[in-house]
C-alpha cells in the first residue's frame, strides 16, 4: 500500500483534523509510487477511504467496481474480489471459487463486448455475502438457452464459462438479448 511506503499508518489518521498538508504529502507519494494508472487509482481509492474515516474496501459498505477495457482489468477485478472475499470471511475455497466467477465475467466483457463494468457488493439481506454483477453494452447472447444447458461449443473456448460461473455460486442470474448487451448477477452467501 502507497500509504505505508511513506510512512503513514491507518491509526495516525484517527483525530486528525487539518488534512491539507497531508494530502499534499500522499499525492507526492502517488506520484513516486505509482507507475501505471491503475496503480494509482487503486491508491487513491484506499487515500479516499482513509480520509473518509474508513479503510478502503472495509467490510462496512464494501463494494468494488472495475471497468474493463483491457486484459490488466480482468486482474484487477479478480484480484480485489478476492481480497474482498478474505475480508468478508470466506474460505479458501470459495474465495477461489469467486475469483473464478469474476474472471470468467470481465474476460467474456473483454473479449465479447470490448468494455463493461463489473461490480462485487457485499451483501447482508437476505443472507450475508458477495454478490457480483458484470454489465456491457455489448452484442448480447443470441442463444444463452443453448448455453446454460450444456450444448453449446463456442468457437473460441469451451463454452463452459457461464456454465461454471452457475455452478460456483448459490444463485445466478442472466439477462441478455441480441443487440442489448449482458447483465449477469451471481451470489454466494456465508
Amino acid at each position: 500500500m502507497a500509504i505505508t511506503r511513506i510512512g503513514v499508518r491507518e491509526h495516525a489518521l484517527e483525530g486528525l483534523s487539518d488534512t491539507g498538508p497531508l494530502l499534499r504529502e500522499l499525492h507526492r507519494g502517488l506520484d513516486l509510487f505509482s507507475v501505471s494508472p491503475t496503480a494509482r487509482r487503486l491508491c487513491q481509492e484506499q487515500l479516499d477511504g482513509l480520509l473518509g474515516g474508513k479503510r478502503a474496501g472495509a467490510v462496512g459498505g464494501a463494494e468494488i467496481r472495475v471497468t474493463i477495457v483491457d486484459e490488466t482489468h480482468i486482474v484487477e477485478a479478480r484480484t480485489r474480489a478476492r481480497a474482498l472475499a478474505v475480508e468478508l470471511g470466506f474460505g479458501r475455497t470459495d474465495q477461489v471459487k469467486i475469483a473464478t466467477v469474476v474472471s470468467e465475467l470481465a474476460r467474456n466483457i473483454y473479449h465479447y463486448a470490448r468494455t463493461g463494468q463489473i461490480r462485487v457488493i457485499r451483501s447482508d439481506a437476505p443472507r450475508r455475502g458477495i454478490v457480483v454483477e458484470a454489465s456491457d453494452d455489448g452484442p448480447g447472447i443470441a442463444d444463452v438457452e443453448l448455453i446454460l444447458s450444456g450444448s453449446y461449443r463456442s468457437r473460441t473456448g469451451l463454452g463452459l464459462g457461464l456454465i461454471g460461473c452457475r455452478n460456483l455460486m448459490d444463485e445466478f442470474a442472466i439477462d441478455t438479448a441480441p443487440g442489448e448487451g449482458t447483465r449477469v448477477r451471481a451470489s454466494m452467501y456465508r
